[in-house]
């Protein structure tokens, strides 16, 4: 039986609401810290550089959706195989064309883009569709960032050990992230 439209008193449909959610890969406190510093020695003074607390490693961008969409993506991410691997953060980049400098990883482990998969097929599985693009994995350091200090640094060794379904919540300070539900690797 097909869900009711929610409706206002004076019984115009209301759209139901909605959340922006996106499964990523969640740093500890330390290595958010390391990558924040790496952003601050390498942005460009007037970029806007992420909030400690807002650094991540997006596996699957969702988008806005339903609310009561929620529970099947939570039930994608129980289904999910969450590898125990090393993600070796070695390289310094920037995108002129969207203004983003971020760290990633010259050899990134086979089980991260096959993590990305297995969610992008779960997602597709309950009617979402993702947007079209490679998986490149990588966090974003700094928006706005114009160009940036090629910068030497030391390798960060991120042990991935799980992954969280996260909220996006928008105000005039920027983002803030809910997470939702947390998986651990097996």
């Amino acid at each position: 039986m097909p869900a009711e439209t929610p409706c206002s008193d004076d019984g115009t449909p209301v759209a139901a609401p909605t959340a922006r959610v996106f499964f990523a890969l969640w740093p500890t406190p330390a290595i958010a810290t390391q990558l924040h510093q790496l952003a601050r020695d390498a942005a460009a003074s007037d970029a806007r550089i992420m909030r400690v607390d807002t650094l991540h490693l997006t596996l699957s961008f969702i988008g806005d959706v339903a609310v009561d969409r929620l529970p099947a993506m939570e039930a994608v991410g129980d289904q999910t195989v969450w590898p125990r691997c090393t993600l070796h953060l070695d390289q310094l980049g920037h995108w002129p064309h969207n203004q983003i400098l971020w760290a990633g990883s010259q050899s990134p482990p086979d089980a991260l883009a096959q993590l990305a998969d297995e969610l992008s097929s779960g997602l597709q599985a309950i009617g979402i569709r993702l947007a079209a693009r490679p998986f490149v994995p990588h966090v974003t350091l700094a928006r706005r960032c114009r160009h940036a200090q090629a910068k030497a640094f030391a390798p960060i060794e991120w042990a991935v050990d799980g992954g969280v379904l996260a909220v996006s919540h928008r105000d005039a300070t920027g983002a803030r992230y809910e997470m939702r539900r947390r998986w651990s690797a097996a």
